[in-house]
């Protein structure tokens, strides 16, 4: 239980701190793992001794379940990564984003594109950073893969300033 304690202390100090979600989710992974060892030693009995104890208590109204108790001070998980600010745009996209703007808007230039990246970084609001891509990105689109390519780079930094 211990370890579980300072588990979840992890969790909400990576949290606080505006760690990347893979970070938050490693830890999570990690919680669920110390409860199903918690839950494998732990005898059978005493979980029925538990639920019996607690259940009285909730019929008569003399205390909160817990899933009350929970929801009312502490905001769910999902909620609270949906308002981390992406430290950086390059850690909001994938791998497979990357090579796909790269090769698809730079023809494999990967100067320019580190280069527009980092200015992107930097850049404070949407118009700021709408500015500098448009300047990097080659505006002439020869078909309609590229033009997908734009527009998914687009929606990319449109949700990256959304939270701002």
């Amino acid at each position: 239980m211990e370890r579980l304690k300072q588990l979840t202390e992890k969790l909400n100090r990576l949290t606080h701190e505006g760690a990347s979600k893979e970070s938050l989710l490693e830890v999570g992974f990690d919680i669920i793992r110390e409860l199903m060892v918690v839950e494998m030693h732990t005898p059978t009995e005493n979980h029925v001794q538990e639920i019996k104890s607690v259940e009285p208590e909730i019929q008569e109204g003399l205390g909160q379940s817990l899933n009350d108790r929970f929801n009312a001070t502490v905001p769910d998980l999902s909620e609270r990564l949906q308002q981390l600010r992406q430290g950086s745009l390059r850690s909001a996209m994938g791998i497979n984003d990357r090579y796909i703007f790269l090769d698809t808007l730079f023809k494999g230039d990967a100067h320019s594109f580190d280069t527009m990246m980092q200015l992107l970084d930097e850049a404070k609001t949407f118009n700021e950073a709408e500015s500098i891509a448009s300047q990097y990105i080659r505006t002439v689109q020869d078909n309609v893969e590229q033009a997908a390519v734009v527009e998914k780079f687009y929606d990319l930094l449109r949700s990256r300033f959304s939270s701002i």
